[in-house]
């Protein structure tokens, strides 16, 4: 054996150690993904819950509910209380939509997007109530705008801050064109007025939920993906989700750390085109 391959076991079975108890289902992934060659195992079995097992690591400490940045904030109208169709209907009509008009997206239309797809709708006490459900209630999902033809906003990447309802100017510029190339050249992306980035700050939901914190802080994010695409239809809008993306090429682009926070999502958004 090289001695590479010695470090390598070495460091392995010290994580082993670590783990305690639930040494045994990470045994058990490591079993399955060498037998299927599908690492997706080693993590699956690893993060199973189990009446006399549960991996309790890691343990991060809490890092707040709320994400700021130091730039320019562009205060948002408030959202829209109505669209003229309710629910069940919105939900009947929803599609996947890639095709944008020229039209530039409203002030209102963006924070009625934002909103409700991560916003603040109440308090209890001093925790936040957010549109989207979460695994205990420790809100991962943060929200970035990259716009280039909506009203009122110069052409930048922003950070939505649902605690005030404003967005943060990150960086200006053109980041369509750059964007569509990170989702492996899906070229509608470019095409959009604005595009909705989703991300997920890890260390919140595993703060409590230890490694099956990111098995939650998908699932999360997904119904933050659903708010988005009714709102979207409730409004006449096009979107969609797209989960295919250069992870480390989106996470230099929002300035984040692919660990800690991570992408989940893109949701370029715009009025439809006419057919």
């Amino acid at each position: 054996m090289s001695m590479d391959k010695r470090i390598l076991l070495a460091k392995l079975l010290r994580l082993i150690r670590l783990l305690g108890p639930s040494a045994r289902l990470f045994v058990e992934g490591l079993e399955k993904a060498l037998e299927d060659g599908d690492v997706s195992a080693l993590y699956h079995y690893s993060t199973m819950i189990k009446r006399d097992t549960y991996l309790e690591r890691p343990r991060p400490r809490w890092p707040g509910f709320f994400k700021h940045c130091r730039g320019k904030h562009y205060e948002l109208p408030e959202p829209l209380r109505a669209s003229g169709m309710d629910a069940l209907e919105a939900i009947r009509r929803r599609r996947s939509r890639r095709s944008y008009s020229s039209s530039p997206l409203s002030l209102e239309e963006v924070a009625t997007l934002l909103y409700y797809g991560v916003g603040i709708t109440g308090w209890d006490n001093e925790w936040p109530l957010r549109s989207y459900p979460c695994a205990g209630g420790l809100q991962p999902v943060e929200a970035y705008l990259v716009a280039e033809n909506a009203e009122d906003l110069p052409p930048g990447l922003y950070h939505y801050e649902p605690d005030t309802h404003r967005l943060c100017l990150m960086r200006r510029g053109r980041y369509l064109g750059e964007l569509a190339e990170i989702c492996l050249g899906q070229e509608h992306v470019a095409e959009a007025p604005a595009a909705i980035i989703l991300t997920a700050m890890y260390q919140r939901t595993a703060s409590k939920y230890h490694a099956k914190a990111y098995r939650y802080i998908h699932v999360d994010t997904g119904a933050v993906v659903e708010n988005i695409y009714i709102v979207a239809e409730a409004l006449g809008l096009a979107t969609v989700v797209i989960g295919a993306f250069y992870d480390q090429e989106l996470c230099k682009l929002l300035g984040i750390d692919c660990y800690t926070e991570i992408p989940v999502a893109v949701m370029p958004t715009g009025h439809r085109a006419e057919i």
